[in-house]
């Protein structure tokens, strides 16, 4: 079962930013340092009966040339619901729409992408430069690596709230910040990382014993569609179609599988995982079941907490007609267990947005080869 290419923008909203977070600096020229806040405090509030909030803000750093980034950290002020961060670089094509938008800075609702450039385009006209989840730090760009900044672009900082995580119960307004650092681009000589995604599909029945009207796998899709948006239900059937199941009808299963078919030349410099609160396990392969099989990443204890990358030893050359695979496992009956969920309803679990959802995404950040 192998896709060609991932078609479904939207899958990319849970990536996990790559760049290496002990790499030394790779140039002797100055840096310099841009620190940008959220406008606005921002009160978390998830749509109908969610527990989610994908909320988008358009920050200017007011860089004064055009730079190379070497290090971006996002600093969340309200650490212990924020589920995840991704920061995008707003080009001029969505800088109108992202400032029509964001409302003199109170933001807009944004699950999936960034929501500038189309539902199905944002990830294209609004490039992600890093993103924040448990376990995550300040990103250093390795010796050698970078990524440009023009001067006078943008951020749209998309901040996902995850409401069951807010301690007591209650809820405070958060207002994150970006500090970047930065050299001239006029003189500098780097490669640029880019980032490739991985996703499987996820098909948790109710385990057995457990019933409610939620584990239908159709009820449970309207319900997310509800509380989240009517993309996310379609990404769980596109993710399906793609990776040769039956996109209306799939088989549960605890384990999720997808190859995709490589249809290009990079180099791998590092890896990341990026599952919910089921998940157990996460491992990429490059050609799996052949002669040139080699393990990129194997998670064998997958930790929420704890979503860092892995920095490879040395680059692993991918050429086009390559196969990637992607495996995840998953322990559905964690949902009767975890504080955050044992107090939700039972469901049937799919591909989806919300920290009560699930995905099976590998990351990895690469160069041209």
């Amino acid at each position: 079962m192998k896709i060609k290419a991932i078609s479904i923008a939207a899958a990319a909203v849970l990536l996990i930013s790559l760049m290496p977070q002990n790499a030394g600096a790779a140039t002797t020229q100055k840096m310099k340092t841009y620190t940008v806040t959220m406008t606005k405090a921002h009160l978390p509030a998830a749509p109908l009966n969610g527990t989610d909030d994908y909320r988008c803000f358009l920050l200017d750093p007011k860089v004064t040339e055009d730079s190379i980034i070497r290090t971006i950290q996002f600093i969340p002020q309200r650490k212990n619901y924020v589920h995840h961060a991704i920061i995008f670089r707003v080009t001029d094509a969505d800088l109108a729409e992202g400032i029509k938008a964001d409302n003199n800075g109170a933001g807009w609702p944004c699950f999936g992408g960034s929501g500038l450039g189309g539902s199905f385009s944002t990830f294209v006209s609004s490039p992600w430069l890093s993103s924040w989840a448990p376990g995550r730090g300040k990103d250093v760009s390795p010796p050698g690596y970078g990524t440009p900044f023009k001067k006078g672009e943008r951020f749209v900082l998309q901040v996902h709230y995850n409401l069951l995580a807010a301690q007591g119960g209650t809820l405070e307004t958060d207002q994150s910040k970006i500090v970047m650092e930065t050299v001239p681009a006029k003189g500098a000589s780097v490669k640029q990382l880019a980032v490739e995604l991985f996703p499987a599909p996820v098909e948790l029945a109710c385990p057995a014993g457990v019933t409610g009207p939620l584990c239908d796998r159709k009820q449970s899709l309207i319900d997310l569609a509800a509380r989240t948006s009517t993309t996310s239900a379609f990404e769980a059937a596109g993710i399906n179609g793609l990776c040769g199941q039956d996109p209306f009808k799939p088989t549960p299963s605890l384990t999720s599988r997808c190859d995709k078919v490589i249809n290009k030349t990079f180099n791998i410099i590092a890896a990341a995982p990026h599952m919910h609160l089921l998940g157990r396990s996460l491992k990429l392969t490059l050609n799996p079941g052949t002669s040139t099989e080699k393990i990129i990443l194997n998670v064998t204890n997958y930790n929420f907490d704890d979503q860092s990358s892995t920095v490879l030893k040395s680059p692993i050359a991918v050429k086009a007609g390559d196969t990637i695979r992607v495996e995840c496992t998953f322990d559905p009956t964690l949902r009767q267990k975890i504080p955050q969920l044992k107090t939700l309803a039972p469901r049937y679990v799919t591909w989806g947005e919300g920290s009560s959802d699930e995905m099976c995404l590998g990351v990895i950040a690469a160069t041209k080869g």
